[in-house]
């Protein structure tokens, strides 16, 4: 039986302007339930599991009909609420007229985390700097038996190297080894997700590297994790977008990643 994709009124901006569909969130239709709803947690719950106040999304008949099991039936709706939540919220709480693109608010949360990104880069890029970057900062905080665990796993030898060295062989192969660097942002976007939403999440298709490292949740967990600090995500706008940027960047990276896998 073929599943049919319903088409729900677009959104009408405060000037009456049609949001477009952002070419970079057009693939969260293909991406699978899981995902979608965890996706649209993050944008639509804080982690007291309250409603946000600013959220526009729960209330809408896509969610309504949709949530939480036929969540790609409101992919494109996901879409715009972090596209409108990342420009009414991050850059200004009245801004008006056509929300800011996925591309503009990646670059904005580059950064905010102080992810070196060029002028030219694409939002792809960007994604991927983005959480490379997490995933050395990560690395930097684990202990010296799960660095050795993780070492193991991913095929690098470390009898001889102290705990700096074996930071800096992992920090480098996170760089070079696909599979690695897919194994690591899995696990980090498991981990943000679960110390949000207080559930643990799977994610299609993966291996989980999660039984080999253990690093403390918290209030600030989330943060901590990939060595952010505090002022970092003082924001209230800043805590939900940076956790909704990376797992969308998570699900497009991972999309990827299984398509060159099954070539």
């Amino acid at each position: 039986m073929s599943v049919r994709y319903t088409n729900f009124a677009p959104e009408i901006s405060k000037k009456g302007k049609v949001m477009n569909q952002d070419k970079d969130l057009t693939f969260l239709v293909t991406c699978n339930n899981e995902d979608l709803r965890t996706l649209c947690d993050i944008l639509t719950y804080n982690e007291k599991g309250e409603v946000r106040m600013s959220e526009q999304l729960t209330n809408s008949d896509a969610y309504i009909k949709c949530y939480p099991e036929q969540m790609k039936l409101m992919a494109k709706e996901i879409g715009e609420e972090l596209r409108k939540y990342g420009s009414n919220t991050v850059k200004t709480f009245c801004r008006k007229g056509e929300a800011d693109s996925y591309e503009t608010i990646v670059r904005r949360v580059c950064k905010r985390m102080r992810v070196k990104v060029s002028d030219s880069d694409n939002t792809e890029s960007m994604e991927r700097e983005l959480l490379t970057t997490i995933c050395e900062q990560t690395t930097s905080k684990l202990s010296d038996e799960e660095l050795r665990n993780l070492a193991d796993k991913a095929g690098i030898p470390h009898k001889s190297l102290n705990h700096q060295m074996l930071i800096s062989a992992i920090m480098f192969a996170i760089r070079r080894n696909s599979y690695l660097l897919t194994e690591m942002i899995y696990y980090v976007t498991v981990r943000i997700a679960n110390m949000l939403l207080g559930r643990w999440i799977t994610m299609m298709g993966m291996s989980t590297v999660g039984r080999y490292l253990s690093i403390a949740a918290g209030p600030i967990g989330w943060a901590a994790l990939a060595g952010w600090t505090i002022s970092d995500i003082a924001s209230p706008a800043y805590r939900v977008m940076i956790p909704a940027v990376i797992m969308v960047a998570s699900m497009r990276f991972r999309q990827t990643a299984l398509i060159t896998q099954k070539l």
